[in-house]
């Protein structure tokens, strides 16, 4: 029968068009450490609150200058601002850490800038994490990459600041 190698092949084929739609690194931020999340170049964008333990990104860049923007705003408690922070861990491939940023926010958008200039094409590895403590907290932030870095589609293109949980539910 001719069409014995397309009956094998189409359920694989429907497989791993299900899973590829399901795995679009682009769509989402990545709770995973070892299974990061790609940052594109420009501005990506993501909310996260202190019940997830944090989010995971990496990105190729060098040789060359990178350039990293820091945006961070905290959604307040209970409507009202609250100093909170947002911590950005950066590390090689090694497991080297390259440096921790911790950007502090109260009521308005706060931003922090680092750049490197690399020797060569390596990965970078990022961690963001908020603030633990006994209520929730968390916040709008970005992630903003120019200069020698991979060209990739940002992340969060059509994410919003998440708004704050009312204390009286209607």
């Amino acid at each position: 029968m001719t069409n014995t190698p397309w009956m094998v092949v189409m359920p694989s084929l429907r497989l791993l068009l299900c899973i590829g739609g399901l795995a679009d690194p682009a769509s989402a931020q990545s709770t995973d450490l070892h299974h990061p999340t790609v940052l594109g170049v420009g501005v990506n964008r993501a909310n996260i609150t202190n019940d997830v333990r944090g989010h995971y990104y990496s990105f190729m860049a060098g040789p060359g200058h990178v350039d990293v923007e820091l945006a961070f705003k905290e959604t307040g408690v209970f409507g009202r601002p609250l100093p909170q922070h947002l911590n950005f861990d950066f590390w090689n491939a090694d497991g080297v850490r390259l440096s921790h940023i911790e950007v502090l926010s109260q009521g308005s958008v706060a931003h922090r800038h680092t750049d490197a200039d690399l020797p060569a094409r390596q990965r970078i590895n990022v961690a963001v994490s908020t603030q633990w403590g006994a209520i929730k907290v968390g916040g709008y932030y970005e992630i903003e990459l120019k200069g020698a870095v991979e060209a990739a589609a940002p992340v969060g293109a059509d994410v919003k600041p998440a708004e704050p949980e009312p204390l009286v539910r209607p």
